[in-house]
This record gives C-alpha cells, sequence and structure tokens, in this order.
C-alpha cells in the first residue's frame, strides 16, 4: 500500500531514530499540505526546510503570536541557529498551539545524516500528547562497519546492542541482532516514546532487503507483539503492514 495509509489526521506523530526521518515527515507534510492544517516542528534541531515545502513559518522566541492557520505545512522552531537549523520548540508553546491544527509532526531526536545512532540521556524528547511514536530504521545498515563514521553516538549505540568493547579492533559488522537490540532495548529506539509504537524499516527496495526486513521483524516479534510494523521505501511511496 501506499506510505500515506500509515498517517492519517487528528495524530500528533513524534519521529525518531535515523536514517529515514526528515523525509518521512517531509512526504506527510507534502501528501496533507492542500488536506489538513499541518504543523512541522522539532524538539530537537532540524535543518531548515525548502521554502518550496512550507506554507508558513514562525519562530516562538519572536515573541510572535501564532498566526491564523489555513489549509498547508506550518514550520515552527524557537529559533532559526547560525547553522541554518531550526532550535526545537518549547513542549510548553507546542502545548498552546496544536488544538489549531489537524495534524502534528514533530521530529524528536537528531542523527547528524547517518544511518543508526545511540541515545544519550536527553533524548529523544517525545512530547507527552503523542498519539503515535514512529521510529525509523534503515536496513541497508545491515552489514555496515561499526564505526563513529556510520553511526552517531557510536557508545551509546553499542551499550544499547550489547557490544563488546574488547571487540572494537575486529571490525565489527552491523546484524540483525544488533538492529533487534535498537529496537527492543528500553534506551533505544523507542526510549520514552508516548501513544502507539510503529516500527518503520526503511529503503527496502530490493529483493534482498526485503528478505532481511522479513528476518528482522520476525526476530523482533519473538519478543515483542505490541509494535506495529511496516517495511517499506519512503522513496518509492510504499509500505507493507507485517
Amino acid at each position: 500500500m501506499k506510505l500515506s495509509n500509515m498517517i492519517g489526521a487528528n495524530e500528533i506523530i513524534t519521529v525518531v531514530g535515523a536514517g529515514g526521518k526528515t523525509s518521512f515527515i517531509k512526504y506527510f507534510a507534502n501528501f496533507y499540505r492542500d488536506k489538513l492544517k499541518v504543523l512541522l516542528t522539532t524538539t530537537t534541531k532540524i535543518y531548515l526546510p525548502d521554502r518550496k515545502d512550507y506554507d508558513n513559518i514562525f519562530m516562538t522566541i519572536d515573541g510572535t503570536s501564532i498566526p491564523s492557520i489555513c489549509h498547508g505545512v506550518t514550520v515552527c522552531g524557537s529559533c532559526i541557529n547560525n547553522e541554518n537549523k531550526i532550535v526545537g520548540i518549547k513542549l510548553s508553546d507546542l502545548e498552546k498551539m496544536i488544538d489549531k491544527f489537524d495534524l502534528v509532526l514533530i521530529e524528536g531526536d537528531g542523527s547528524k545524516r547517518k544511518k543508526l545512532k545511540g541515545w544519550n540521556d536527553g533524548e529523544p524528547v517525545v512530547y507527552c500528547k503523542t498519539t503515535k511514536t514512529i521510529g525509523i530504521l534503515d536496513i541497508t545498515s545491515f552489514g555496515m562497519d561499526i564505526n563513529e563514521e556510520n553511526i552517531h553516538r557510536l557508545d551509546e549505540f553499542k551499550k544499547i546492542t550489547n557490544l563488546n568493547m574488547c571487540n572494537i579492533n575486529d571490525n565489527p559488522k552491523v546484524s540483525l541482532d544488533n538492529l533487534k537490540n535498537v529496537v527492543l532495548n528500553p534506551k533505544g529506539l523507542f526510549k520514552n516514546y508516548h501513544g502507539k509504537k510503529i516500527l518503520f524499516i526503511n529503503k527496502v527496495e530490493n529483493e534482498i532487503y526485503e528478505s532481511l526486513a522479513i528476518n528482522l521483524i520476525k526476530i523482533i516479534k519473538e519478543h515483542e507483539s505490541e509494535i506495529d510494523i511496516f517495511y517499506g521505501s519512503i522513496k518509492q511511496n510504499f509500505c507493507i503492514r507485517y
């Protein structure tokens, strides 16, 4: 089915993980742009979207009152820093505005554009009224080298995947067991979640990655039955619910 079936109106969505968060949010913002009043924001930092991808923008640090919203995408943060990133909105400010929107899309953590990450004590930041926490997992991370070039917060990643620090010189590769631990460890992907937990395995764009995704799902389901799991491709606009 098309990716759009995963999310509907009257939702507060927090997206976490690595390997497609921003693309996932952008897809849904654009899909509902002409149908709903969509708020796009972050509790951490995100790069300022292209101007063509939003209709309104305001920063709470300016003391600007919330504008009257029509259908379209409204981007909001506390300010824009010198890296051209939107700095996360305060949850108290978010609380004041959510009722003005039909769909709220929140990016809940950062990954430095890397395929995998570990989480420090202060992240992810998930708004308490989130209806769905959607964790993004990049299946193409399977088999890649476990090092700082590929993984954001490498030391934290090693903790949640139970990697032996003594094996750091053995050139370890990301395994399905590592990915399972990213999803299921209490300090992993769904740490601090609210609402329904949904896993989306992204970049499943050929038969090899589909087979890997299905095997990973089976491993996860052996330990956790409450997570709704989809696999597919943001780029190819499809998803399959397992």
